[in-house]
């Protein structure tokens, strides 16, 4: 992969060389499903490198053994007892029931619903619970939840479409990991701060990184390396 000496450059490689194989893992992981995510992408008119920069560090320290624990308490309490008695992240992308049920209830109420002809089902029932957890343990499921975040995102802060697409990533990036509902102010010092790690659990050594910070550095990985194909 070609690289374009800078100092952000220089900064950007720290967090592929900290994660070593769970990064290149995770790359990996994303080359054999790009393809397969960017269907779903196109159809919601978002760009394909910025969504998959969002999700990237959850990718990094995605556990498969762990999800299969937290899917199965997900399926059974979730489904019945709502949020309430399960709300544990799942999947590739470590989305929660609340993520899911937010979205559906924004995108129900968005101009987004008349260009796209769907409605989510947002009852408070099992049925409705028994839907969003098959869609959340489905790859195709989550890309379009990541899909309609981007979304209502850009329409909650039309800005970003007037930003850089690095801009974009770290700003989205903030506001999936740290704050659905940050304000455009509020993004600025939930990017700087440093939660996410990949330990199982959090202890007095556990490094910490800012989410927002892997994810920015993915996408300029992913970019300069199309760009130096172009070239």
């Amino acid at each position: 992969m070609l690289f374009v000496v800078s100092s952000t450059t220089a900064f950007s490689m720290n967090h592929r060389k900290a994660f070593g194989n769970d990064w290149q893992e995770a790359e990996q992981y994303v080359e054999e499903h790009r393809a397969e995510w960017r269907e779903t992408f196109d159809v919601f008119e978002v760009d394909a490198m910025v969504a998959e920069a969002i999700v990237f560090p959850e990718l990094i320290r995605y556990s498969r053994w762990q999800d299969e624990i937290e899917s199965a308490a997900v399926t059974a309490l979730y489904v019945n007892g709502g949020k309430q008695q399960a709300n544990f992240s799942i999947g590739r992308f470590q989305m929660k029931p609340s993520f899911a049920e937010e979205l559906e209830r924004d995108w129900n109420r968005s101009m987004l619903v008349q260009t796209y002809e769907f409605v989510f089902d947002t009852h408070d029932t099992s049925t409705a619970r028994r839907s969003r957890v098959k869609r959340l343990g489905t790859m195709l499921g989550q890309c379009r939840y990541l899909a309609i975040f981007i979304r209502l995102q850009q329409l909650r802060h039309p800005e970003l479409l007037q930003c850089s697409k690095q801009e974009q990533v770290r700003r989205l990036a903030t506001l999936y990991n740290r704050s659905y509902t940050a304000s455009w102010q509020e993004m600025d010092s939930l990017a700087l701060e440093k939660h996410f790690h990949t330990d199982m659990i959090k202890t007095r050594r556990t490094r910490l990184y800012s989410y927002a910070a892997i994810a920015v550095e993915y996408y300029m990985c992913v970019a300069q390396f199309s760009y130096a194909k172009r070239i």
